[in-house]
């Protein structure tokens, strides 16, 4: 069933290279305002510490903290950086993702009045169900410190030095499983959304949630296994990177390219996830639903007071 799906979301995905094309500008775009005024404020430095060959090659920490000390101003870059930036380029690629799901879902070859027109479409719609979810996600997210306190309860309040290693990794572990199926409830909430027009977010988000939920093996398959492809990809790409450090204008060029390529893949992959999911829930959508429905008024009380 996983298989199934990979393959026509890939196929899909390749016959629509506009639409991969679309979503590097933008990851390229966000990248470019976050390193030129980093760039500016390095070439600056490498006037005073005459280090420039060492921004060729791999990260230096040694630079980066006598940058840090020597300019003040990178703090508050950073810190804008840290802050508006990520926050800003997940707000449009949720803007993306509406023109995007709406292409995939009607087999459509991308054309920019359809695509932005469901972007715009669906932003409103996606930014509320992101606030819906919010209350899912920090559920989500205090998972792990179950693992915190079922040691304590256990083991009390100094256990022994294995029992902590793993009980660290068991939280690591947890963590990831919990945002990957927070991820995968969003997705699928998206998708019943564009599938059907839906305007109430709550009802979505439940959607989402009954569907992920309700064929786990297949939904967290599938993102678990496109995440581990992207893993093994991006453990090709960092020692061929690392190997890109000699200060020369040729090798430069060949990093630079490494590193677009690798950012195309990853795009790949993003929306062969989502081309994928919409034909996971094409094929699923009709079986029925192993998670009860939510009463019509969950805050009714039955019967009368006398």
């Amino acid at each position: 069933m996983i298989m199934r799906a990979i393959k026509p979301g890939f196929l899909q995905i390749w016959k629509n290279k506009r639409l991969v094309s679309v979503f590097y500008l933008a990851n390229l775009s966000f990248g470019l305002i976050i390193i030129l005024p980093l760039r500016a404020i390095i070439d600056d430095f490498v006037g005073y510490r005459l280090m420039g060959a060492d921004l060729a090659g791999r990260l230096d920490m040694d630079f980066f903290f006598e940058v840090i000390l020597h300019k003040d101003s990178l703090i508050d870059v950073s810190l804008a950086m840290v802050l508006v930036v990520p926050a800003a380029f997940w707000l449009f690629l949720l803007f993306l993702s509406g023109g995007a799901f709406a292409i995939l879902a009607a087999s459509e070859k991308y054309s920019p009045a359809s695509f932005w027109g469901n972007s715009a479409t669906y932003f409103g719609r996606y930014l509320r169900l992101a606030l819906w979810s919010l209350p899912l996600l920090a559920i989500f997210m205090a998972l792990p410190f179950l693992v915190t306190g079922a040691v304590r309860l256990l083991f009390g309040k100094d256990p022994y030095q294995d029992i902590s290693y793993w009980g660290g990794w068991l939280r690591v572990v947890l963590g990831f499983v919990a945002t990957l199926i927070f991820g995968i409830i969003f997705d699928y909430s998206r998708i019943h959304t564009v599938r059907t027009g839906e305007h109430k977010m709550r009802v979505s988000l439940w959607h989402g949630f009954r569907f992920a939920l309700g064929n786990l093996k297949y939904t967290f398959g599938l993102a678990a296994l496109l995440f581990v492809i992207g893993g093994l990809i991006l453990a090709i790409y960092y020692p061929i990177a690392n190997l890109l450090s000699a200060p020369m204008v040729l090798v430069v060029t060949l990093m630079f390219l490494t590193q677009q390529l690798y950012m195309v893949v990853r795009m790949v992959l993003r929306l062969t996830l989502y081309a994928s999911q919409l034909q996971l829930h094409e094929r699923l959508s009709a079986a029925p639903a192993r998670i009860a429905e939510p009463p019509a008024d969950p805050f009714a009380v039955e019967g009368a007071v006398a």
